[in-house]
């Protein structure tokens, strides 16, 4: 079998069939076993129907599609890809039906698929959670590649759907740390015979995941700003406005970073509660609160902050940024 490999941030065609061209559903067929043409959540089943049968249903990997363009079938959900925290949120497949209304969100295919690999999670046994592949589609016939996927958290929350509430499940998942994935490892996993043959082929940081250590794909260095990019043009407003900040004790200077984040959600529209923290015992942080976004997202964001006020000569820099997080 040649050599197939799935490259984060590359295209790829797919034109929904089994033609030499496609390079989605017919790179993915294993003799014959495929995954599906359309949905959103698309699971790769195990050729050995024992293996389908002791895993309960369980696929051998999975894939997930995210459409950023107008198509025939309504999608109410919006998915968030974050490669600067390495992850991705998703939502299951649940929609409002008229015509079932005895439905639940975690009786649809997608999400009933999800719920058995976050049991697995629950129970410890990694080495038999599937691998998660994610696509984003922006035009029709190509597909672009996320990253390899592992879920980290599923949880059960309310959307809006045509004005009316609906429940479905919202994936918390962690891109890995890797560039590629070997499509012959898939074909390994779909084609085992016993759990024992599921590591066979993966890659370093899928074996890694299964032994209970999560290597996320973080981009975050790269935006952290140089020390010229920093500072203001000498000479401008805002060079002018960046000394009399430096001007501040250092008490005035925690008030002023609690204000200026109140006053920027405030002019947002965000509903929002931004508060200082006390002069003692504060436990390292100097503002906390939380932001709660507006619909159709309805989703509270609960952050502490910490005002670091640097000489001109030294830079924040990466580190400085790691110690912040450990500290959350």
């Amino acid at each position: 079998m040649s050599v197939r490999v799935y490259r984060v941030g590359h295209e790829y065609r797919d034109l929904t069939k089994r033609v030499s061209e496609d390079e989605f559903i017919n790179w993915l067929d294993t003799d014959g076993h495929a995954i599906g043409t359309t949905g959103g959540i698309r699971p790769k089943r195990y050729i050995d129907p024992r293996m389908h049968k002791q895993l309960n249903g369980v696929p051998s990997s999975l894939f997930l599609i995210t459409t950023r363009f107008s198509q025939q079938y309504h999608n109410p959900w919006e998915d968030i890809i974050d490669y600067s925290t390495g992850q991705i949120l998703y939502w299951g497949d649940a929609k409002f039906d008229r015509n079932r209304r005895q439905k639940k969100h975690n009786e649809f295919m997608g999400n009933r698929m999800l719920e058995r690999i976050h049991d697995l999670i629950l129970e410890q046994n990694l080495k038999l959670v599937p691998p998660i592949l994610h696509f984003t589609k922006r035009k029709k016939g190509q597909i672009q590649f996320s990253g390899l996927c592992a879920l980290d958290k599923l949880e059960t929350t309310w959307y809006e759907d045509k004005g009316r509430p609906i429940k479905n499940f919202r994936c918390h998942l962690s891109i890995l740390d890797t560039e590629t994935v070997d499509v012959n490892w898939l074909h390994t996993r779909a084609s085992a015979k016993a759990t024992s043959d599921l590591s066979i082929n993966a890659p370093e940081v899928w074996f890694d995941y299964t032994s209970g250590s999560t290597r996320k794909l973080l981009l975050w260095r790269n935006l952290v700003r140089a020390t010229g990019d920093q500072l203001p043009l000498p000479g401008s407003n805002e060079s002018s406005m960046l000394e009399q900040i430096c001007a501040l004790t250092p008490v005035e200077f925690e008030h002023f970073c609690t204000a200026l984040f109140q006053d920027l959600a405030a002019k947002s529209g965000v509903q929002h509660d931004v508060q200082g923290t006390r002069l003692v015992r504060d436990g390292g942080f100097d503002f906390f609160g939380k932001f709660t976004l507006p619909p159709p997202l309805h989703y509270e964001i609960n952050f502490k902050g910490q005002a670091k006020r640097y000489k001109r000569s030294n830079p924040v820099g990466p580190e400085d940024v790691s110690r912040l997080v450990a500290r959350l």
